[in-house]
């Protein structure tokens, strides 16, 4: 099962290009942001150029949600950004939703390429197992 965090070429396009637009949105540069949300301009640059040095990079929660409020993003902007970073935080609402055990879900993640929610030898007990 895939465990490590989503890292295709398609999806670090699809938040290089959600970063650019909401930038441009907003007349900012990658410097600025970086000033603005206490990040890092190598973090920033990571993100807004597809082809930095050709390196995969997967932003932290904490980068994500300083960018956010940096950008002073609405709600359904901070949504889908996160989305964007954390493909797997919208599947996780899905099921949520819909009412989903973990087995249910940790299945659409998979199907998604996504990491899952727990292994699943974490799932069952030992036939030996007593609960009290």
């Amino acid at each position: 099962a895939n465990m490590q965090p989503k890292q295709s070429p398609d999806y670090r396009a699809e938040l290089c290009e959600l970063l650019n637009r909401l930038l441009a949105s907003r007349g900012w540069s990658p410097a600025k942001l970086a000033r603005e949300s206490g990040q890092s301009k190598t973090t920033i640059s990571r993100m807004t150029s597809y082809a930095y040095r050709g390196k995969p990079h997967q932003p932290t929660m904490r980068t994500i949600q300083a960018i956010s409020l940096a950008l002073k993003l609405t709600p359904e902007e901070r949504r889908k950004l996160f989305y964007t970073a954390f493909p797997e935080f919208a599947v996780w609402d899905e099921a949520s939703e819909k009412g989903y055990d973990v087995i249910d879900t940790n299945e659409l993640l998979e199907k998604k390429g996504l990491p899952l929610s727990v292994s699943y030898t974490h799932l069952t007990l030992p036939t030996n197992a007593v609960c009290r």
